[in-house]
């Protein structure tokens, strides 16, 4: 699929030959032939189920078919382009963008390097991108060595208001190692991504599909991931008092899709559905009713409770794509990063949230990939998120 118009455009393919080196050859290819053999910027996803895979060889053999400027992209357990969403089985896809007016500018950041950076000033010398550029950020990270929580503190400072759109490799949900690509180079470790300003705007969409249950209390009593006291109590109380007032359809379904919401926004006054970064609630201590939940805490958070389910989710998702202005007069591709949690397993069917996309907004390229983190902003701010598709449509 391609779209152009005033010089920019777009395509997406998508491969499911067997073999990696062919499937990326014929993706790249395609890519090639619609956008006329100029590429500025490509983005490539490989799900990590291929026999013989080396990520070192795979820039040379993508770029002797799309010679790009800019190749960025990581491995997944599955992917996405257009409509279609693959999981758990050997596919590549690749997006391509002719971006005339467009300033690219690549950068990595190793584990070592992001520890050395105290400030946001320190960001900035490292990357030599400004603020007044008003970049928008789209970036990959592998998750066992990227501290990805001060990560994405950093760019909050030092780009206020600039959006962020990526995730975390999946390899490791396969049992594969998880790597990362940018230009000629892999890495298996840190942070890659590219900046992109001048005539280039994101109009993005983060869906979380979960929804609050119980009321929204203030943590009193934590340290690091461990939760003591919720509003005074013990928060195995509070958490066994909540699904007793529950439907049984919901309590059933509390007993693998519930969560903990920590408020993105502590100065609201009500709190509703997507005002929370959702968790993992990964633990407890039934003598002290403590709680282990996937985030640090400190007392004054405020936490709701909340439940992910399929009807919510979609719910959600489509509010928000209508809300997204129309671009259908000009060229538009989507960059989509869904959650390992989304997918066949949470809907009962593929292609859910990729077709539910196209179908409001479409029809546009879209790539991308199955993340065990999503990076998006909500308002002004980017976050790191659980169990989100993170949407980036660039126009």
């Amino acid at each position: 699929m391609t779209i152009m118009s005033e010089g920019k455009a777009f395509y997406s393919a998508l491969s499911t030959r067997t073999g990696w080196r062919e499937a990326v050859a014929e993706a790249s290819s395609k890519v090639r032939g619609e956008l006329g053999g100029v590429c500025d910027l490509a983005l490539i996803f490989v799900t990590e189920l291929f026999p013989g895979l080396k990520p070192a060889e795979l820039s040379p053999v993508l770029r002797k078919e799309l010679p790009a400027r800019v190749l960025i992209g990581c491995n997944s357990s599955g992917v996405i382009g257009a409509k279609n969403e693959v999981e758990m089985e050997p596919a590549v896809t690749i997006m391509g963008m002719r971006l005339p007016g467009v300033r690219l500018t690549p950068f990595s950041l190793s584990p070592e390097e992001l520890g050395r950076i105290t400030d946001a000033e320190g960001l900035l010398r490292r990357l030599e991108i400004f603020p007044n550029e008003k970049p928008k950020f789209i970036t990959f990270a592998e998750p066992m060595s990227c501290d990805i929580e001060r990560w994405v503190q950093l760019f909050n400072e030092a780009y206020p208001a600039c959006p962020v759109i990526g995730g975390l490799a999946s390899g490791l949900a396969i049992g594969k190692p998880n790597w990362l690509l940018l230009n000629d180079e892999s890495f298996d470790q840190g942070s890659v991504g590219v900046a992109l300003s001048g005539d280039v705007n994101f109009d993005v969409v983060v869906a979380q599909g979960c929804r609050p249950i119980g009321q929204p209390l203030i943590v009193t009593k934590a340290e690091g991931h461990v939760l003591y006291e919720l509003g005074g109590k013990q928060p195995l109380e509070v958490l066994r008092d909540v699904i007793a007032r529950l439907t049984p359809e919901d309590q059933e379904l509390a007993r693998h899709s519930l969560f903990a919401g920590l408020v993105m926004n502590e100065r609201g006054s009500h709190f509703a559905r997507g005002d929370f970064l959702v968790r993992n609630i990964m633990g407890y201590d039934a003598q002290s009713g403590a709680l282990m939940i996937g985030a640090s805490l400190h007392p004054g958070q405020t936490i709701q409770f909340q439940l992910r389910d399929a009807k919510t989710s979609d719910e959600d998702l489509r509010g928000l794509l209508r809300r997204l202005p129309d671009g259908h007069d000009r060229a538009r591709g989507a960059l989509l990063v869904s959650c390992c949690g989304r997918g066949r397993g949470l809907y009962g069917e593929p292609d859910h949230d990729a077709s539910t996309i196209q179908a409001l907004q479409g029809p546009m390229p879209m790539a991308g990939f199955f993340a065990n983190g999503e990076i998006g902003p909500v308002g002004a701010k980017n976050y790191i998120h659980g169990y989100t598709s993170s949407l980036a449509v660039i126009r």
